[in-house]
């Protein structure tokens, strides 16, 4: 296949190198020019859980240089979607198709408005890279890589892509529902993402802070609530114990830290913010989603002159 990933972050960069690792043709496309350049001039270094190894794959800041997609892999956030499926719609061959990966709701909606329904496979990562420096990215935590028509159907298009995502090594899992799981993912970055990004916290930490801990539930029962109100039943009959457990093994730096980190705006309007302002519109209160997403874009700006540096 000749896969495109539009959105050459830490995650774009992770299934970039690893697909074409397995064997398939891959240009990353991202605005970062510095980043970009690097990658051209010496490759994409990867390390960390999968190894270390250099990708021989393409990259460009020009999404018109790319054409005759097989697979557009998004992997942008949710503020640069509509921007990403247009690129996405101008590369795609004949009978290609667009893959997301993107935390956060809303985007589907999007990229199906713009690419055409039909053309759309769900996904989520529970993945995890930083991104170290221009043309350098660690492989941080290993999960499943869940992927699912809309419509339920087991499509070739969808064995293709699991089947080069098994050879990639990013554990690739066929879902039934892959709105249901989409969802189950949602309550899972709204509950850890900006919490560790506001404190600069890992996952693991939030536990050892009781004040922390019991924010973070409040968190979830909000989302719950919202969810329970649109009529989505979730496959994890206990979504918080869940959560719970997940935040207390895991000591990775969460992606909206990293987005801070770098004064870059955060996917905050598609999580937390998206449930305060569906909450609103459902007759639902979260104060504590809105307030968590108030704190977060109080965060993200960062005075001329004032942007951090990349921690090594």
């Amino acid at each position: 296949m000749h896969i495109a990933v539009i959105g050459a972050g830490n995650m774009g960069c992770l299934y970039g190198a690893n697909l074409a690792r397995a064997g398939e043709r891959v240009t990353l496309v991202d605005v970062w020019q510095e980043h970009v350049q690097a990658t051209q001039e010496q490759g994409l270094h990867m390390e960390g859980l999968h190894g270390e190894f250099v990708a021989e794959v393409a990259a460009t800041t020009d999404p018109g240089e790319v054409s005759g997609v097989d697979l557009a892999i998004v992997c942008v956030n949710g503020y640069n979607t509509r921007q990403a499926a247009e690129a996405a719609g101008g590369m795609l061959a004949e009978e290609g198709c667009v893959l997301t990966l993107q935390n956060g709701l809303g985007n589907l909606e999007v990229l199906t408005e713009v690419v055409g329904e039909g053309r759309i496979v769900g996904g989520l990562t529970f993945h995890s890279a930083d991104l170290q420096e221009p043309g350098k990215v660690r492989h941080t935590n290993k999960g499943p890589t869940y992927l699912g028509e809309l419509d339920h159907n087991k499509t070739p298009r969808l064995e293709t892509i699991r089947s080069a995502m098994e050879r990639a090594g990013m554990q690739p899992q066929v879902e039934d529902d892959i709105i249901a799981t989409i969802w189950g993912k949602f309550v899972l970055n709204c509950s850890i993402n900006p919490l560790c990004a506001i404190a600069d916290l890992r996952p693991g930490h939030i536990r050892e802070v009781e004040a922390f801990d019991e924010f973070q539930s409040k968190i979830i029962e909000e989302v719950l609530a919202l969810i329970e109100a649109k009529g989505v039943v979730l496959a994890d009959p206990d979504p918080l114990a869940t959560i719970k457990a997940y935040s207390a093994k895991k000591f990775h730096r969460v992606s909206m830290q990293q987005h801070l980190l770098r004064a870059r705006p955060t996917e905050i309007d598609s999580l937390n913010g998206y449930v305060a302002r569906e909450s609103e519109r459902l007759g639902l209160k979260a104060p504590y989603n809105d307030a968590l997403t108030r704190i977060v874009k109080g965060r993200q700006y960062q005075p001329e002159g004032e942007r951090e540096h990349i921690p090594e």
